[in-house]
C-alpha cells in the first residue's frame, strides 16, 4: 500500500529518502541540544532565585574557599568536601574569600611535607596563615588524607569564625595535662622546651619492594618485574639517599607472516646521593651512580661528581618558590656493547654541569623556567644546552592557559653505535639515532562556567564502573 502524508501546501508528496532523513536528523540534532540547555538554564534560574531567606543567610555566613591542588598527590577534594562542612566550596578564585595554595615536598624517612597557605581576599583580606603536616613513610593513603584534612579544618576554622560561624563551634583537646590543671612543662613562667627525641633508628629509613604485570594475547605477550630496594636519612644538616633499581622485560610478538619478534630488555640503576647543608641558603654534596642502557649502547655506565647549590630564598620556602643555581664536576666511565663512532669500547672522560632554574606557585597559577649545559673537559666541542619552561595561569574568570615547551642543543652522544641500526632496532626503541636538537611544545586551554559553588559530593555511576 502507497501512503503518502501532507506537505505544506496541502498536496502529496513521496517520502523523504534515506539519504534526506539522515540529513534532516544531523540537521535537527544540535537544534535539539541548544533547546534542551536553554531550557535547563530557564528552569534553573528561578530555582536559584527562590531560594528561603534562612538558606541565603546561612550561605553567605560561610567563607568561600578555593581549593588550589598544585600538588595532586593526597589532595582529595571529595574527601575534604565531605568532611568540612562549614565552608562553602567554589570553583574559581575570583569567587573565593579564601585562597587555599596546597604543595608538598620530600621529607625525612621516606614521608612527605605539605604546605597549605590560607590567604584571605575580598573581605578576609590580609588574612593570611601556613601550615604545614608532615606524613611517615609508613603511611597508608587512608592516615595521610585524614592528617590533611584535619590540618585544612584548623587552617580554616579562623576565617569561618572571622565570618560569624563562632557560636557553631565547641574546642576540644584531647592531649594530656599535669597535675595542676596546665599543660605539662615548666610552670616557671619561661618558655616551654619540647622533649629530645630519641630516635633508636637515627633517621634511617629502609625499604625493599617489587611490582610485576603482565599482558598477553593471541599474538603478543609483554611480562615485567621491577624490585627495588633503598636507604634514606633526612635531617636538617644531612640529606642521604641510596637507591637500586630494575627491570626485566620480556616481549615477544608474532608478525602477519608467521615471523617471532622477541624484544628482551634488562636495564638497572644504582644511584647514591650525600648532601650537606653549608646554611639556609647553600648545600654541597656528592652524586654518583651506575647503570645500563640498552637504548644508549651501554654495558655499564658510571658517574661521580660533587656539586654545590645555592637558592636564592631559604629552603623552608622551597614548596612555593626557588631560584637555584647548581654546578657539578666530575667523571664518568662507560663500557659500551657495540664499538661506537669514536671507535672505543670504554672510556672515562671529565665532565660538568651548570644548571639554573626558577620555580613558583603563586595565587594566579604556576610557573618554571630552567636552563641546563653539559660539556665534556677532555673535548670542549662536546656539549648539551637545553631550556624548559612551563606555565599555568589563571587569566580571568574561569579562563585557565597552560603552555609548555623545551629546547636542547645536542652534541654529546659519544654512545652512538659505528654500524648502522637496523630498522627493527629503532622500532622497538632499542636504539638511539644522531640527532642535532630536541624541541617539545603543548599548549592548553580551557574554560568553565555556571554555578560557582562545589560543596555537594555525589558518588554515583563513578568512573571505574562505566
Amino acid at each position: 500500500m502507497h501512503h503518502t502524508r501532507p506537505c505544506v501546501g496541502g498536496s502529496a508528496s513521496s517520502p523523504p529518502s534515506g539519504a534526506g532523513l539522515s540529513a534532516s536528523v544531523l540537521f535537527l540534532a544540535p537544534l535539539a541540544f541548544l533547546a534542551a540547555l536553554l531550557a535547563l538554564a530557564l528552569l534553573a534560574a528561578p530555582a536559584a532565585g527562590q531560594l528561603g531567606s534562612a538558606s541565603r543567610m546561612v550561605a553567605e555566613s560561610k567563607p568561600r574557599v578555593f581549593l588550589d591542588c598544585q600538588s595532586r598527590m593526597n589532595c582529595d577534594f571529595d574527601h575534604f568536601r565531605t568532611e568540612i562542612p562549614f565552608v562553602s566550596w567554589v570553583r574559581d578564585r575570583s569567587d573565593a574569600e579564601v585562597h587555599v595554595v596546597f604543595t608538598s615536598t620530600d621529607g625525612g624517612a621516606g614521608g612527605r611535607r605539605y604546605t597549605m597557605d590560607f590567604v584571605g581576599l575580598q573581605d578576609l583580606r590580609g588574612l593570611q596563615d601556613a601550615l604545614t603536616y608532615t606524613s611517615l613513610g609508613t603511611d597508608v593513603r587512608a592516615e595521610v588524607v585524614e592528617g590533611l584534612t584535619r590540618t585544612l579544618e584548623l587552617g580554616l576554622l579562623r576565617y569561618a569564625v572571622q565570618t560569624g560561624q563562632g557560636r557553631y563551634f565547641q574546642v576540644g583537646y584531647t592531649g594530656t595535662t599535669s597535675s595542676n590543671g596546665g599543660l605539662g612543662g615548666d610552670t616557671d613562667g619561661s618558655e616551654p622546651q619540647a622533649p629530645a627525641l630519641y630516635d633508636p633508628w637515627n633517621f634511617w629509613t629502609f625499604r625493599f619492594g617489587g611490582s610485576g604485570n603482565m599482558n598477553v594475547e593471541e599474538r603478543k605477550s609483554d611480562w615485567r618485574f621491577n624490585p627495588s630496594a633503598g636507604a634514606d636519612r633526612v635531617t636538617e644538616s644531612w640529606k642521604v639517599n641510596l637507591s637500586v633499581w630494575a627491570n626485566l622485560r620480556r616481549e615477544r610478538i608474532e608478525l602477519s607472516d608467521g615471523r617471532v619478534v622477541r624484544n628482551d630488555r634488562d636495564s638497572w640503576r644504582t644511584s647514591a646521593l650525600i648532601v650537606r647543608s653549608v646554611t639556609d641558603r647553600v648545600s654541597v654534596g656528592f652524586d654518583s651512580g651506575a647503570r645500563n642502557s640498552v637504548q644508549n649502547n651501554q654495558r655499564v655506565r658510571l658517574n661521580l661528581a660533587p656539586a654545590v647549590e645555592w637558592n636564592y630564598f631559604p629552603y623552608m620556602e622551597a614548596t612555593r618558590r626557588q631560584l637555584i643555581a647548581h654546578y657539578a664536576a666530575g667523571v664518568e666511565y662507560s663500557n659500551y656493547r657495540e664499538e661506537t663512532i669514536y671507535g672505543v669500547l670504554d672510556q672515562m672522560v671529565p665532565q660538568h654541569r651548570v644548571a639554573l632554574q626558577y620555580r613558583a606557585r603563586e595565587e594566579w597559577g604556576n610557573a618554571g623556567v630552567g636552563f641546563e649545559t653539559a660539556q665534556y673537559l677532555h673535548d670542549a666541542s662536546l656539549y648539551s644546552l637545553g631550556f624548559n619552561g612551563d606555565l599555568n595561569y589563571r587569566i580571568l574568570r574561569g579562563l585557565e592557559l597552560s603552555l609548555s615547551g623545551s629546547a636542547s642543543l645536542v652534541n654529546d652522544q659519544l654512545y652512538l653505535p659505528a654500524t648502522s641500526l637496523s630498522d627493527e632496532d629503532i622500532l622497538l626503541g632499542r636504539a638511539s639515532l644522531p640527532t642535532g636538537y630536541d624541541y617539545q611544545a603543548s599548549v592548553g586551554i580551557s574554560y568553565r562556567w555556571g554555578s560557582s559553588f562545589a560543596n555537594v559530593v555525589n558518588n554515583r555511576f563513578p568512573r571505574s564502573v562505566r
